[in-house]
């Protein structure tokens, strides 16, 4: 049975569900009527590296050693950016074991190519395109050979110093998504294959900065869905009435109004220290010309002002949200007993507060009921959806060693990591996207029940489900679970001969491996 798994990037109901409504998207209708439509969590967290290889690998970071987009060496404090996991096996190694033709196309995280029984190109967190990012190397030429001017991802560094950036960002990402189906395309006509997996990102770069045109459904911001269902349609005709497809996303999305910031919280708690108390001025001098601005209503204008200096290269303003920069060098590390290290939390809705390996328990569990009683001043909601300790990334070779609190927040809010300033919580002067714990699965094969809406899965579910949903034993303990609601129950003579059928195969896996 041959098998595919469509990857969106920040894939969410709440864009998706609107436009099949208006009849924007008729196979992700087709999807939902002939298939299984359910809430894909990702949790632990909700951000691009772990989710992606939860989702390709079916285990929690624990055992896959990915919890941002960067990482420690041993116990030192010195970060490097991560491209790819540290253990456990993907779906394409287990596949190819079994003999499966797999071509694996631009899923994040998969840098530098491995070898598989078949295609792979590097996706997202791929350094550049002029090294190695294709299994074979030699398929690198044949790839732009078949889709000139093909892009692994956008180029964003500088792209927003541009003017009409937006309505820019939407015709490169258009581009670069045509560029993929036509390699797609030529990839699912001209190689062999059993298992393909292809993963879109336009969805999370669009939505981080056009969300209120998104939700709003504007025409020319959601061109891009109506591509992505083209995409979905050619698929759909390649695996045809015999085949499977799943849709699956990394996590889901929404808009932000209000902020929270985390760092300034936990030193006003006394927990974090800061490297410099100049830094500490310097955010609350800021913040003190931001609420005079706004009091005599020149904030807009003083944005618009900005805006255009930076456009026009006339003043260099730095960057404060660069996911790859940890903030040790403002943290008084020795002093400090909790603190979060990553800006990756501001466009992930999360934060990931690290605590001293000495911290008695009773700390950390304060500061989790404590963020529990928070309150926005603004709409008098909770702060928090949901706090997890350690045990929420799983056991394993990987396994953080220092205490942690994962944290995520309610809809609407977002965390910041500065140091200083005036308010805990600020009120954002405009909507941006940001990610949310809902993602999207779809399932879809002679073997799925049609038109069923079922219960929530979790990212690691994945690859135990695709795997039965192939007829194939599972080789090894996942994290996650088998979905086992989206399948028709064979009947009891079928259920028979199919436990046969998969215990011989197993026979056949293990003779293969004793012969070796």
């Amino acid at each position: 049975m041959r098998t595919v798994i469509l990857g969106a990037d920040g894939l969410a109901f709440r864009i998706l569900h609107p436009l099949i409504e208006r009849g924007d998207l008729p196979n992700f209708k087709r999807l939902s009527e002939q298939g299984c439509e359910a809430i894909l969590e990702s949790k632990y967290p909700p951000l691009t590296p772990a989710a992606w290889i939860s989702l390709s690998t079916g285990l929690k970071p624990a055992r896959h050693g990915v919890y941002d987009f960067w990482m420690y060496e041993d116990d030192s404090r010195i970060p490097r950016v991560q491209t790819k996991r540290k253990g456990g096996k993907a779906i394409w190694n287990i596949l190819s074991e079994y003999g499966k033709q797999v071509l694996v196309i631009n899923v994040p995280m998969t840098y530098p190519p491995e070898p598989v029984n078949g295609i792979m190109v590097s996706g997202y967190m791929t350094p550049s395109d002029q090294g190695e990012f294709t299994y074979p190397a030699s398929f690198k030429e044949e790839l732009y050979q078949a889709a000139p001017g093909y892009q692994i991802d956008l180029d964003l560094e500088g792209f927003f110093r541009q003017s009409n950036a937006l309505d820019k960002l939407i015709d490169v990402t258009l581009d670069m998504t045509e560029k993929r189906i036509q390699l797609l395309s030529y990839m699912l006509k001209e190689k062999p294959w059993d298992f393909c997996y292809v993963a879109f990102v336009g969805p999370d770069r669009l939505q981080h900065s056009l969300w209120k045109e998104l939700i709003s459904l504007d025409p020319r911001a959601t061109e891009y869905f109506r591509l992505l269902d083209k995409a979905l349609g050619l698929l759909l005709d390649y695996v045809g009435d015999d085949g499977s497809l799943y849709i699956i996303s990394d996590h889901g999305f929404q808009g932000v109004n209000y902020t929270f910031s985390i760092n300034e919280y936990l030193r006003l708690k006394g927990l974090l220290v800061p490297g410099s108390l100049d830094s500490i001025k310097r955010a609350g001098l800021k913040a003190d010309v931001k609420d005079v601005l706004k009091r005599v209503g020149l904030f807009s204008l003083a944005r618009r002002v900005k805006k255009f200096l930076k456009h026009s290269g006339a003043v260099k303003f730095d960057s404060h949200t660069d996911v790859y920069q940890p903030l040790e060098e403002k943290i008084d590390l020795e002093r400090t007993v909790a603190y979060v290290p990553s800006q990756s939390g501001y466009p992930g809705s999360f934060v990931d507060i690290v605590f001293k390996k000495d911290t008695p328990p009773e700390v950390v569990a304060e500061v989790a009921e404590d963020l529990k009683t928070q309150i926005n001043p603004f709409t008098n909601g909770p702060l928090v959806d949901a706090v997890y300790t350690n045990e929420a990334f799983g056991e394993g070779p990987f396994a953080r060693k220092e205490p942690h609190l994962l944290v995520l927040p309610n809809d609407s809010i977002t965390f910041r990591m500065d140091i200083g300033g005036k308010h805990v919580w600020n009120e954002t002067t405009q909507v941006r996207g940001t990610h949310q714990k809902d993602g999207v699965f779809y399932a879809y094969g002679p073997n799925i029940k049609k038109g069923f809406k079922a219960p929530n899965a979790e990212v690691f579910d994945v690859v135990p489900t695709v795997l039965q949903g192939m007829g194939l034993p599972l080789p090894l303990t996942f994290d996650g679970r088998v979905v086992e609601d989206i399948f028709i129950q064979p009947k009891p003579d079928e259920q028979s001969a199919t436990t046969q059928s998969k215990g011989g195969l197993a026979r056949r896996k293990l003779k293969k491996l004793l012969e070796v």
